[in-house]
């Protein structure tokens, strides 16, 4: 994990559909700047996931973690040292995950059993 502080500039919001459900994509530059105000660096990064939760508004000082991928930071989590949120990008809640694998597990089962009874030895 990799940690980018600066300042934020070019805050956008876009939802992307994938299949059946939709992920929140925030994307913006961190500025980095030297003692005498002259930008140093500039990174342009990239929070996505099932929903963000927090605020990062232009003009806002951040402190984040995540990694680089093909020239963006992907960014995972944030503190906004100019409000004190907390920002986040979350994934699809583990309770989905879990009831969508246990669907999938009965599913199976019940194949299972149907070629058992068609096909069994009897």
């Amino acid at each position: 994990m990799s940690v980018v502080e600066g300042q934020v500039h070019g805050v956008q919001f876009r939802t992307e559909q994938q299949r059946d459900t939709s992920e929140a994509v925030w994307t913006f530059r961190v500025e980095r700047y030297d003692d005498s105000g002259n930008r140093v660096q500039l990174v342009p990064v990239e929070m996505r996931g099932y929903r963000v939760e927090g605020a990062i508004s232009d003009g806002d000082w951040v402190r984040g973690s995540g990694r680089m991928k093909s020239g963006t930071f992907r960014m995972t989590a944030a503190e906004n040292l100019t409000t004190g949120a907390s920002v986040r990008a979350k994934g699809i809640p583990r309770i989905a995950l879990v009831f969508v694998f246990v669907v999938f597990a009965l599913i199976l089962a019940f194949m299972i059993w149907g070629a058992v009874q068609m096909f069994g030895t009897g």
